[in-house]
């Protein structure tokens, strides 16, 4: 008579994950956060308005605060001249009609005449822009504002925002190789066993 060995399954025990050291986490939690925010400043300043025809623009004066704080982007996009009307602001090209220079102003409508014509007003101003704007020299009207994102903008593309940028990823850098990749495992886990059938122990 045969008799078939007997079969013993050998449980398989696998070792637990190592953790991440809760400096790495918190970093990790932060580089997240910060993409998201990258992505989400991307969308509303350059790809929204590529895809809508619109036009940002960084805010470089308090002119129009605090509607407009001083470093956001104002995202502006065409509209009818006969569509636009008093309380919206408008983006136009400023003519000094002394020297003929010009300048690009984000400036509220306070006023409409025929033809159409514009009268506009800064909102922190005291007194209403001299002349009118014409229909011509007007580029469009505010869709929505994205507040920091152009003061960020500009100091970044500036020497100072490059060394900062190269320092900041300097840190990161040393501190991926520094920080221990998990905190000090416990002894039980270190000593854990498997025990087979006939009574050996097995690391």
């Amino acid at each position: 008579m045969s008799v078939e060995p007997e079969t013993v399954r050998i449980p398989v025990v696998r070792a637990p994950e190592p953790r991440l050291h809760p400096v790495r986490r918190f970093g990790r939690w932060i580089a997240t956060l910060a993409l998201v925010a990258v992505v989400a400043a991307a969308l509303a300043v350059a790809v929204v308005p590529a895809i809508a025809g619109a036009t940002p623009l960084t805010v470089l004066s308090g002119s129009m605060e605090p509607a407009l704080p001083v470093g956001s982007t104002v995202v502006v996009r065409p509209r009818p001249a006969d569509q636009i009307a008093v309380g919206d602001v408008i983006t136009f090209i400023d003519r000094d009609e002394t020297t003929g220079d010009t300048r690009v102003v984000t400036h509220r409508v306070i006023g409409v005449e025929p033809g159409p014509a514009f009268r506009t007003m800064g909102d922190a101003n005291n007194a209403p822009d001299p002349g009118v704007v014409e229909t011509a020299d007007v580029r469009g009207v505010q869709w929505y504002v994205v507040p920091w994102v152009g003061s960020i903008k500009d100091r970044m593309i500036s020497i100072t925002g490059l060394f900062f940028a190269i320092g900041l990823g300097l840190l990161v850098l040393a501190a991926h190789l520094l920080l221990p990749r998990s905190p000090e495992p416990d002894k039980q886990q270190d000593e854990t066993r498997t025990r087979h059938s006939d009574g050996r122990r097995t690391a």
